[in-house]
């Protein structure tokens, strides 16, 4: 005990420690020698220390209980790794040395990290049976301190580490995790085309080819009888397997091969143009000697296409004809069309004439005056009526005098009109159509147009004739969509409206037309604004006699006036809807279908009416249920109830007259339905439809 006493003091430190029976140690070392300390733990443990003359540096222990001697050889051990230096035993001796010494010292090789200290420094083999040991090493490496050892040997598929015992338990841990994931398993690839003898011998080059230890865990065997490979490895490894099998279990090329295709959405004709454009281009880029032409025929009574083509020439044509026939996408177009015309026009005047008996005559007004100066001083003893047919066609008030039983006579007429003309015209074509199709709609009437006058001079009467051409007149809605991503549609619309306007002096018709083309960019169900027109047209007409029509205020007596302004309004808007599915299209046809049934019922309901209201025409209501329409349901029926019987033991007969009893029930329903849309009453049963506002 004063040995002890006299060390720590030559040491400088302040130590305590006792033994007693149990042979248990009490550590406490307060800035102590780090060679001073070695050297107690070897005496009271019984090794044998060598210490390495770089050993050096200060130590602080303290132990708040009573540790055993091996508890103090462990305590030694981390004190030792703290401070950069690390004890192994070899040959019964125990060295210490600092860490960057360790590798190439005799480290003790143990199978297991278990059995020895946690801070002691050993070398273990470590195997894996799944996964690569070359590709789990840069995931261990992080795990190991800087002085410690870690390698990847392959031909056994193991890593070799030295490093404390601890440390490389932790690193075990970590390696079970992930050999353990990458189980083997078995799965069997079954083949359609390629031999599955030789495509095994083909991946087993193939795998051998790409190396590392990962290609020894995987297993292929072939069954000539299923032809089918049986695959044992990991997942990652049967997966790559799998992939090739798919690319090389294909159909061996075959001269002359030839397809017959049936479309169903595409037009044969249509795609069959442009695959033979395709067809070219191939033959000119990849055209090789003694390799037949490819060639794409249609049938148009099938809507099929007859490919004739090699290789992979065929397999290209075939998934290019995949994705042609595709169900398109339909696009609703919406117009409205709104115009509306206000006239208004006045006409006030005074018309002079005056004549003699000879048949001359001089007026302000020849226009509506003149023409009754031929009635008024002509011989016919009728005057009266002839000059009431004249002034017929005079619109507006008409007052005047006349003296016509002299030589000379005159006449005086006074002309007034006021009128306001007023209309509103509203057109709501629409039309449905498929994505990049042209769609047109027109309507209207068509009217003859002369397009040309010829006299026939040969023979002995000449002959005369007109050629004429129908022109439609109305509403014309020309529409090409096309949907890009996200359901924006490009239109290309070309609008056209027309209308008669009266006749010419020819008895040709005068047409007013209002047309558009453009292009526009939409979002599915937008509105937007095509274009439109705000027209004014103010006419003002004065005829007056020279002189006498500027005097002031008298002048009024000589002189007429026609003012008239009209005021032109016209819009066109335009809404497209795309169409992807039945439901949508059913439900579109739904509204429709509905608001066309509500206006034949309210014209068969309306108050008024003279002619019997059965006669006037109601389209069914949606779903049509009318009787005739009953045999789809009747025999679903039939279907249902036949089964019912089985099961519960009914004669054919009782099942039949039920049947019948059904058929009747429901013709009945469709009966009284069609009865309550004559007497104007709703049916219950009928499913509201969502309402459109028009």
């Amino acid at each position: 005990m004063r040995a002890l006493l006299l060390a720590a003091l030559i040491l400088g430190t302040s130590p305590v420690f006792a033994q007693n029976d149990r042979e248990t140690l009490t550590l406490n070392f307060n800035d102590a020698d780090v060679v001073e300390v070695i050297r107690y733990v070897g005496a009271q443990t019984g090794k044998t220390i060598v210490i390495d003359p770089r050993v050096k540096g200060q130590v602080q222990v303290f132990t708040n209980g009573e540790v055993t001697r091996d508890e103090a050889y462990s305590l030694l051990l981390s004190i030792l790794e703290i401070h950069g230096f690390t004890a192994y035993e070899s040959n019964g001796v125990v060295r210490v040395v600092p860490n960057k010494d360790v590798r190439s010292s005799p480290i003790p090789v143990t199978k297991s990290s278990s059995a020895a200290a946690g801070d002691q420094y050993v070398t273990e083999v470590i195997a894996l049976r799944n996964v690569s040991a070359a590709k789990v090493l840069p995931v261990l490496r992080p795990l190991v301190a800087q002085h410690a050892h870690m390698a990847a040997y392959d031909p056994s598929n193991s890593i070799v580490i030295s490093d404390t015992a601890a440390n490389i338990a932790r690193v075990k841990q970590v390696i079970a995790q992930i050999d353990g994931a990458a189980m083997d398993h078995t799965e069997v690839i079954e083949l359609q085309h390629a031999p599955v003898d030789d495509a095994v011998k083909m991946l087993e080059t193939l795998m051998g080819s790409e190396g590392g230890s990962g290609a020894g865990s995987l297993k292929m065997v072939p069954d000539a009888r299923t032809n089918s490979i049986l695959v044992s490895g990991d997942e990652l490894q049967r997966s790559r397997i799998r992939g090739l099998v798919d690319r090389l279990d294909r159909p061996q090329a075959q001269t002359g091969n030839v397809r017959v295709i049936y479309l169903e959405y595409a037009n044969a004709t249509e795609v069959a143009q442009t695959l033979s454009k395709l067809v070219q281009n191939i033959e000119k880029n990849g055209e090789k000697a003694g390799q037949r032409k490819a060639s794409v025929e249609a049938d148009e009574a099938t809507n099929a296409l007859l490919i004739t083509a090699e290789g992979d020439t065929l397999d290209s044509l075939l998934q290019v004809v995949e994705r042609l026939d595709i169900r398109r996408a339909q696009v609703l177009v919406e117009a409205v069309i709104a115009e509306m015309t206000d006239t208004d026009g006045k006409e006030l005047g005074i018309e002079w004439l005056f004549a003699d008996q000879d048949g001359g005559f001089g007026a302000n007004n020849n226009g509506t005056i003149g023409a009754a100066a031929n009635s008024i001083f002509s011989d016919d003893s009728d005057v009266l009526a002839d000059l009431a047919g004249d002034l017929s066609s005079v619109t507006g008030t008409l007052l005047g005098v006349a003296d016509f039983d002299t030589d000379k006579g005159f006449v005086g007429l006074v002309t007034a009109l006021q009128q306001r003309d007023n209309a509103n015209i509203l057109s709501t074509p629409s039309i449905l159509t498929t994505d990049n199709h042209e769609a047109e709609i027109l309507v209207g009437q068509e009217i003859p147009v002369a397009t040309g006058s010829y006299n026939n001079t040969e023979g002995v009467v000449s002959a005369a004739f007109n050629t004429y051409e129908r022109q439609p007149v109305g509403v014309t809605l020309r529409v090409t969509p096309s949907i890009n991503e996200g359901d924006r549609i490009i239109l290309d619309i070309e609008q056209e409206v027309s209308s008669l306007s009266g006749q010419n002096n020819n008895g040709e018709y005068i047409t007013n037309e209002r047309s558009l083309n453009t292009q526009v960019l939409a979002n599915d169900g937008q509105v937007v604004i095509l274009g439109g027109l705000m027209r004014d047209d103010v006419q003002t007409s004065m005829t007056k006699i020279p002189l006498l029509g500027s005097i002031p205020l008298l002048g009024r007596l000589f002189r007429s006036t026609d003012d008239s302004v009209t005021k032109t309004n016209l819009m066109v808007f335009i809404r497209a809807s795309v169409i992807r599915d039945d439901e949508t299209l059913t439900g579109t046809t739904a509204e429709k279908y509905k608001f066309l049934r509500e206006k034949q019922l309210e014209r068969r309901n309306a108050k008024g009416v003279t002619i019997n209201r059965k006669l006037l025409p109601v389209v069914p209501q949606w779903p049509i249920a009318k009787s005739d329409d009953l045999s789809g349901y009747s025999e679903y029926l039939r279907n249902l109830e036949e089964k019912r019987a089985k099961k519960n033991g009914k004669k054919t007969d009782e099942v039949m007259e039920e049947i019948r009893a059904i058929n009747n029930e429901a013709e009945a329903k469709a009966e009284a339905r069609e009865d309550a849309a004559t007497s104007g009453v709703e049916d219950s049963g009928v499913i509201d439809l969502t309402e459109t506002q028009q």
